[in-house]
């Protein structure tokens, strides 16, 4: 039995509207720039880049637990003391005792030569710690940049770099020079990338001076690190050690105003991820949107399919027949080349998939898939890329939207996923699969799920549907509240929220809906009033027309009657 559907606002009886031949003929368009999106997306290793330290102990709890035959190399300054010396032996003995523990903790006093010394410590330490001296002379920092190469395949091979003191800095991309009349950043080793770093940071005193280093790099975010305090960059993570903050800043321009955060070490285990956590990826992407135009832009492009079909599901299980048609869509299982793309945020994902399976035993005659992390490889890789330049029919995996962004936006596999539908196939997916067929993209967040406008990935969407912005397992989780406040805060754009096991098939500009549950679309085009709901709700059967924003059929009880595959 369906439920009730009181929030519905139209009647019925409504007949349906011929409107499609008024539609725009609007087609898939690739304006998507693969420079627009970072390339290295997280690192293979950890570096942790600390202020000056009246403890060393903080680095315990920034390298964690040390396994049992972990060798490390510490580079002090000359001008060091011997207690700090036993100082780093007791952070990196661990808890071991005796000579052993000694023998893999090795302190080195630096020279002039300290890129020689430190490319010869990265061959053969697990961890290295370079304990930066109070000033880097320009010596110095040549002789740093001759052993990037040596620490970069460090990081690469899943290892540890540590730097503590005043600069610490310089493992950013940059930093802002000190003492001088016009701001000036030097160039740093970038093991932090697209960073401009500030050690001892007082948030009154040196904002200014940060922001000043950010005008001259403005694809850079700002990070400022008090005294006594570190970050630690994993894989694309970032988390704080020690007893201050660490302050996060984007340069304001014409539209988007100053952004900074602050997050220090978690007091409590129930603390929200956002208060402790940083996705360095996303703040990247952020600094990197606000040198392009803006986004969604005022009149956005229409809503409107010109050739093939998407089906987009709102997740937690598929309509009955839904994946037949899906296949009949796409040319029937003796035609149909099928291309599943799974959303995963690891490298590898091995050989055997769900969907996959399920076309093998419908019979179909032609399936692949692809998945890739590399987004070089999805940009150049023409064995990657073969798949999909004869594929019919692509379906998206469920998981989180912000994988798809990171691996395909503005890439040479976005083009040719866009050539599908060009040529009158069917472009699918579930959960984030549905998400991310809009061109802005809803709930893109890479830490948790609950923001449903996320700065950095908005502009993510892989754009098969224009104009629109798409949430999914809708009234399950609760989220018409941040459906309202998306199209609030961008009016310019249609909302779609999917209950799961519901979909919406979407063909010129008529959505039709599938499924046990509602679709719900929001249009602030239409007055919104206190006493009533804000969206317009359709259950299976009913019949939205995306370009003009009118329901053109309802009928709570109807099948649909757009002609579908059935089951052999």
């Amino acid at each position: 039995m369906r439920r009730a559907i009181p929030q519905i606002t139209v009647l019925a009886g409504l007949a349906a509207l011929s409107l499609l031949a008024a539609a725009p003929a609007a087609a898939q368009v690739f304006d998507e720039r693969f420079d627009d999106w970072p390339v290295d997306l997280r690192i293979r290793g950890v570096v942790v880049v600390a202020s000056d330290l009246d403890d060393t102990g903080v680095l315990k709890e920034a390298v964690g637990p040390a396994p049992g035959k972990r060798r490390v190399s510490v580079l002090v300054d000359g001008a060091a003391n011997e207690t700090l010396e036993k100082d780093y032996e007791a952070v990196f003995g661990g808890n071991d005792d005796g000579d052993d523990a000694k023998r893999r903790t090795t302190v080195v006093r630096t020279s002039e030569k300290l890129g020689e010394q430190l490319a010869h410590s990265v061959e053969r330490a697990d961890v290295i710690c370079w304990h930066a001296p109070p000033m880097l002379t320009v010596m110095r920092q040549a002789d740093l940049r001759s052993a990037r190469e040596a620490l970069v395949k460090h990081i690469d091979a899943g290892r540890i770099a540590i730097a503590v003191g005043a600069n610490a800095r310089a493992l950013g991309a940059g930093y802002v020079v000190a003492n001088v009349e016009q701001p000036r950043v030097a160039d740093g080793l970038g093991l932090l990338p697209d960073c401009v770093i500030a050690t001892n940071y007082d948030d009154a005193a040196d904002r200014g001076r940060l922001l000043a280093g950010l005008a001259l790099r403005p694809r850079s975010v700002g990070i400022g690190i008090e005294k006594n305090t570190a970050i630690v960059l994993a894989g694309r993570l970032i988390r704080v050690v020690g007893s201050g903050t660490a302050t996060f800043v984007l340069m304001a321009n014409e539209r988007e105003p100053l952004r900074v955060q602050k997050i220090a070490a978690p007091k409590s285990p129930r603390q929200a991820p956002e208060e402790f956590l940083v996705d360095l990826t996303e703040w990247r992407r952020d600094a990197i949107d606000r040198t392009l135009e803006p986004f969604p832009p005022e009149r956005p492009g229409k809503p409107f399919v010109e050739n093939g079909a998407l089906v987009i599901v709102g997740g937690g299980g598929m309509p009955r027949g839904l994946m037949w048609r899906f296949v009949e869509l796409a040319g029937g299982k003796e035609k149909a080349k099928l291309v599943y793309v799974p959303c995963a945020e690891e490298d590898e994902v091995g050989e055997r998939h769900g969907t996959v399976g399920e076309w093998k035993r419908m019979g179909v005659a032609h399936t692949a898939f692809v998945h890739t992390k590399d987004r070089r490889r999805a940009n150049e890789d023409d064995a990657f890329l073969a798949p999909l330049k004869e594929a019919t029919g692509l379906w998206f995996g469920g998981g989180r939207q912000w994988n798809l962004s990171d691996s395909y936006y503005g890439t040479t596999a976005h083009r040719l996923m866009k050539d599908v539908l060009r040529r009158g196939g069917v472009i699918g997916g579930s959960s984030a699969g549905a998400s991310i067929q809009a061109r802005y993209l809803a709930r893109g967040t890479p830490i948790g799920n609950t923001r449903i406008m996320a700065p950095g990935y908005e502009r993510g969407g892989l754009g098969f549907l224009d104009g629109v912005a798409i949430d999914q397992h809708f009234s399950q989780r609760g989220r018409q509240r941040d459906m309202t406040e998306l199209v609030t805060r961008y009016p310019q754009l249609l909302g779609i929220g999917l209950d799961e096991a519901t979909a919406i098939v979407v063909q010129k500009s008529t959505a039709e809906v599938v499924g046990n549950g509602q679709v719900f679309f929001y249009d602030r085009r239409q007055p919104v009033y206190p006493d009533r709901p804000d969206y317009v709700a359709l259950p299976e059967g009913g019949r939205y027309e995306l370009v003009e924003r009118k329901v053109i059929a309802y009928e709570q009880n109807a099948t649909a009657d757009v002609p579908r595959a059935t089951e052999p």
